[in-house]
């Protein structure tokens, strides 16, 4: 598991989720809008199921109770968590911290 990634290398926001629909649907809407505002509109994001994610994905944002299994089915990500699914404060640092070209960690 890589535990840092420098947010220029960030093309793509992947949101694992135990189905692929749902909340995590939710989520992704909410995390474009957040990026269209930043100005971040480059970056594309979208969800997957865990079941469904690509081992060589770089960097995953899921909820907290299936990070685990995200780590298991792609070891080489950065993968950031969250607790809840609407208004988690680490939406807005991660976009901060994007626009301000930080290293991002896994969490």
């Amino acid at each position: 598991m890589n535990s840092k990634i420098d947010s220029k290398e960030i093309k793509d926001i992947v949101v694992a989720c135990e189905a692929g629909i749902g909340s995590s649907l939710m989520t992704v809407n909410a995390m474009k809008k957040k990026l269209q505002k930043a100005g971040l509109g480059h970056i594309n994001i979208f969800h997957k199921a865990v079941t469904n994610l690509d081992p060589n994905t770089k960097f995953i944002i899921c909820h907290e109770g299936v990070k685990k299994s995200v780590q298991a089915k792609a070891p080489e990500a950065v993968v950031v968590s969250f607790k809840f699914f609407f208004n988690d404060p680490i939406f807005d640092k991660l976009v901060e911290d994007i626009k301000d070209g930080k290293e991002i960690a896994a969490n």
